[in-house]
């Protein structure tokens, strides 16, 4: 034994000098002794317990070991989170209302750990309501003749739910109702009462009390006022209704009447009128109003109806299109939706109303080529218009112009035709003409005549003229035909100059000639066509004087005025 201690103390010497000295470890220990391997038992019977809302309370049995366990590893939801050297631990910070699983493993000195422990489940609870209900609101008190009182009140609200209210008369609770009205009995008559009420929660919080007095009658007052007779009601625009009635009596006295909407009290007025405000539009509300007197005796109640006026329009409506079909516009939309009830929908055209469906399409027939604007409002019952949807729709113009009338083809020369024709007619307007010859589109005047020039003699052409309006429709074709004369026997020719012409647009020129001054052979406008500033006019009779003049035009239609006139003689 004596040498069991020796080497203890020799080891426990070796160690202290480990300590005190510069390196860093110093093992000692019997030769040959083994590394310890064995793990730790199991810790048992762990136990986990809430502390408040944050807080969990762990412990265990102690786990043995062959050498000594010197802590405990605690995990919680599957992760480290403490050691102890004790068998119990406290873990804080946790979320109230919150599982948490904890399991304990043993560690000893060596490093060896044991098994973990089974798992021990905790919930933290939640924390406590600490919020008081609201005050009732609307309380009255009410004599019950001599020797009652009624209470009635507004429920009040709480974050989590009202369990119920403490009444008090005086100071001294006597009653916890769940409803809000109670009826307290076994008063002294002609007394005073002063009773409160507060609600309360689950958690045993309470509100601020709502107060009222009542005094009790002289004596056993139990017969009830008339019933209130001649009770009218009539809405006030969309949120409000108007009652009155005629004044009850009593052997006593009325003091004032009770009114309920849809079964539910919302005024004590002591006149014999109630203006109800708030309401819905549309809605049918159910009044109904009592007498009472002092004694808190009611009379039998008298009951009306109010219907609040529609002031909420239809919705816009949706979607609407429009069409052209000939000369009608078609329109569709998408249905309004109402509070009551849409009952149909107004058309205008360019501001004006057209019609009245009560289906969502209309057909507006008969026009005119033109842009037209049209607008769908839908409307109800009471008169409620939606706001106006818009849209535009063209109708093409697809009639063609009259044909053309009196069309003429006259020869004026061996090489010149003059053309003529009466005006044509259209829905819109007509806007020009088409001038063929032989088949072949030559001119399209916005005038009713054409001199064609630069033909052959002894030639016969034939001739069309069609009208034509702004959409392109054209007209059915007037036709002519004329023959060119031979030309003269004597074939007389002058060759005519002039200064060319600088303009915008400019396209050429037309000559102009007649045997008598300023007297031409060609109208105006219909001039022999020459591209340059020469030309020769041909088929001339000789031993005739001839006098000239030029005309400059360009590609919008336009033409100068007369050129100074010259002569010519023919040989």
């Amino acid at each position: 034994m004596s040498r069991f201690i020796r080497l203890l103390l020799l080891l426990t010497t070796a160690s202290l000098i480990a300590s005190c000295g510069k390196t860093s470890t110093v093992t000692v220990g019997t030769p040959g002794t083994p590394a310890d391997t064995v793990a730790p038992t199991r810790p048992g019977s762990l136990v986990a317990t809430p502390m408040g809302a944050t807080s969990a309370s762990l412990s265990w049995n102690a786990s043995t070991d062959n050498m000594t366990v010197v802590s405990y590893v605690v995990s919680r939801n599957g992760a480290q989170v403490a050691t102890s050297a004790t068998t119990s631990y406290v873990d804080s910070g946790l979320t109230p209302a919150t599982t948490y699983s904890y399991s304990v493993a043993a560690l000893d000195e060596a490093g060896n750990m044991s098994p973990s422990s089974p798992t021990a489940s905790v919930t933290t609870p939640a924390l406590p309501d600490t919020t008081p209900p609201s005050q009732p609101s609307g309380l009255t008190a009410t004599a019950a003749g001599a020797a009652g009182a009624n209470l009635s009140w507004n429920a009040s609200t709480d974050n989590v739910g009202v369990t119920g209210y403490i009444v008090s008369r005086n100071g001294a609770q006597i009653a916890t109702p769940v409803a809000t009205s109670f009826s307290d009995t076994g008063l002294s008559p002609a007394t005073t009462y002063t009773y409160t009420v507060v609600a309360r929660d689950a958690a045993g919080n309470q509100s601020s009390p709502a107060s009222a007095n009542v005094t009790t009658g002289t004596s056993a007052d139990t017969m009830p006022p008339s019933q209130p007779a001649g009770l009218i009601g009539t809405p006030a625009g969309g949120t409000g209704a108007n009652l009155s009635w005629s004044a009850s009596t009593d052997n006593v006295g009325v003091t004032g009447y009770v009114v309920t909407r849809n079964g539910m009290q919302v005024a004590t007025p002591t006149a014999t009128t109630f203006a109800d405000t708030g309401l819905t539009p549309a809605t049918t509300y159910a009044y109904t109003v009592a007498a009472r007197d002092a004694a808190g005796n009611r009379s039998s109640a008298a009951s009306v109806s109010v219907t609040t006026a529609d002031t909420l329009a239809p919705s816009q409506p949706t979607g609407l299109t429009g069409t052209a079909s000939g000369t009608s516009a078609n329109l569709s939309w998408n249905a309004s939706t109402d509070n009551v009830g849409v009952t149909g929908y107004i058309v205008t055209r360019n501001g004006t109303q057209v019609a009245t469906p009560v289906t969502t399409s209309f057909s507006d027939p008969g026009l005119a080529p033109a842009t037209y604007s049209y607008t769908v409002a839908a409307r109800d019952a009471a008169g409620n218009r939606s706001a106006a949807a818009s849209v535009s729709v063209t109708i093409p113009d697809t009639v063609a112009p009259s044909q053309p009338g009196a069309f003429t083809a006259t020869a004026t020369s061996s090489v010149q035709v003059s053309l003529s024709w009466a005006a044509s007619t259209d829905n819109v307007g007509v806007t020009g003409y088409v001038v063929t010859r032989d088949g072949v589109q030559i001119a399209t005047p916005t005038a009713r005549t054409l001199a064609d020039s630069g033909l052959t003699p002894s030639t016969t052409y034939v001739y069309t003229v069609v009208a034509r309006d702004a959409a392109g429709n054209r007209s059915t074709a007037a036709s002519a035909t004329v023959t060119t004369p031979a030309p003269p026997t004597t074939n007389g020719t002058v060759s005519l100059g002039w200064d060319a012409v600088t303009a915008p647009n400019l396209i050429g020129y037309r000559v102009y000639y007649g045997t008598a001054s300023r007297t031409y052979q060609q109208p105006i406008g219909q001039g022999l066509i020459s591209a340059t500033n020469t030309f020769t006019a041909i088929g001339l009779t000789g031993g005739t004087r001839y006098f000239f003049a030029v005309t400059a035009t360009d590609s919008l239609g336009n033409e100068s005025g007369l050129s100074n006139e010259v002569f010519a003689d023919v040989p």
